[in-house]
């Protein structure tokens, strides 16, 4: 079996999904093999780089990678990119007035570069979903859709909200201001509502007045300020599982705007909150294309909401049926359980690495 090495993407969440868990499972090597964020030497990732037979590029959107692919091409490893968004749409993103026009065409002018460059250099292609393939196919042939996965070793048995206030949690993108347009209406008819609590878990902490995130997330903090909600900002990937699980959520939204950029994620939220028993109320697209939808076998799983007036009504379904929901979040589980381990699907991993020539 070839010997197969992971290099960093910067982005260690993203890491632990696309990296840490299939490396982990075929017994592999990369600049992380835990799920703590510490790192390898340069001197020891190089070492292990060139003693692998295979190199796998997470992310590949930094120049100096792309040289440290080359590089290793030279002396004959073979090269893997494997992506799991799209940049190639600015028009997803709602602007506010410091993340102008020309700064978001200029800054996916350059990562558009180097990722068009990896990929088309690159001995093979992985990525999570069709969607993301059939763009990656215009650049290189050798495209193949590896799954988000979950390993239950990291999910710990789900802590129960025992009070008599529902928890309703919020997750999607990081910082996507066209998702306000689903989310306000939701959070404006609830805020004041005895009955239930609003869980907003996104958005970094820093937030300095004058910061990059503060001008960056203007348009999000803004909304935040205005509305009487429980906000947890994001937290390190090491303990991402355990803060979800903290939050004791009854139900989870996922709400997304229909555009390119959330057309190319993956089911991956729900999967995650799945693992704790969370039952979701998820997007769904009029022609059936939302990451919620395109597996027939997810959607039977949670609720899908495709008109967007009907997102209250499904949460006032699932607010006056404590037994449906906690029966489908258990279901749930078990379904992400049985078809998503990674230590069930890492041979994919394998399979796809033996079409490299």
């Amino acid at each position: 079996m070839s010997r197969v090495y992971f290099v960093d993407s910067g982005n260690f969440g993203c890491y632990i999904v696309r990296a840490l868990l299939p490396l982990v499972a075929n017994g592999w090597d990369g600049d992380h093999t835990s799920i703590h964020p510490h790192q390898r030497t340069p001197e020891d990732k190089t070492q292990a780089a060139k003693a692998a037979d295979i190199v796998v590029f997470h992310r590949p959107d930094d120049p100096r990678k792309l040289e440290l692919a080359r590089l290793l091409k030279k002396i004959g490893k073979k090269i893997v990119v494997d992506n799991d968004d799209t940049y190639k749409d600015a028009g997803s993103v709602k602007l506010n007035t410091w993340f102008d026009e020309e700064r978001v065409r200029r800054g996916l002018q350059s990562i558009n570069k180097t990722v068009d460059a990896f990929i088309i250099e690159a001995d093979l292609v992985t990525t999570t979903t069709e969607v993301l393939a059939d763009e990656y196919r215009k650049l290189n042939k050798q495209v193949v859709v590896l799954p988000n996965c979950i390993d239950p070793f990291y999910f710990d048995e789900p802590i129960r909200n025992e009070t008599d206030v529902i928890r309703i949690g919020i997750t999607g993108s990081i910082g996507m201001s066209s998702d306000l347009d689903v989310l306000a209406p939701i959070i404006k008819h609830y805020e004041k509502d005895p009955r239930v609590k609003i869980i907003f878990f996104s958005l970094p902490a820093n937030r300095v007045d004058g910061g990059i995130q503060s001008k960056a997330y203007e348009l999000e903090y803004k909304f935040l300020d205005s509305v009487d909600v429980e906000w947890h900002p994001t937290v390190n990937a090491d303990i991402y599982y355990e803060k979800i699980n903290s939050l004791k959520l009854d139900i989870m939204l996922i709400p997304r705007a229909d555009n390119y950029f959330n057309r190319c994620k993956s089911n991956l939220k729900f999967l995650e909150s799945s693992m704790f028993e969370i039952p979701c109320i998820a997007q769904g697209f009029a022609d059936g294309k939302s990451p919620y939808q395109v597996d027939p076998e997810d959607s039977k799983h949670m609720v899908i909401v495709i008109d967007n007036s009907q997102w209250i009504p499904e949460i006032e379904r699932l607010i006056n049926d404590k037994e449906g929901r906690r029966e489908m979040g258990r279901k749930a589980r078990e379904y992400v359980t049985e078809k998503y381990d990674i230590n069930t699907n890492s041979e994919k991993w394998v399979e796809a690495y033996k079409l490299i020539k």
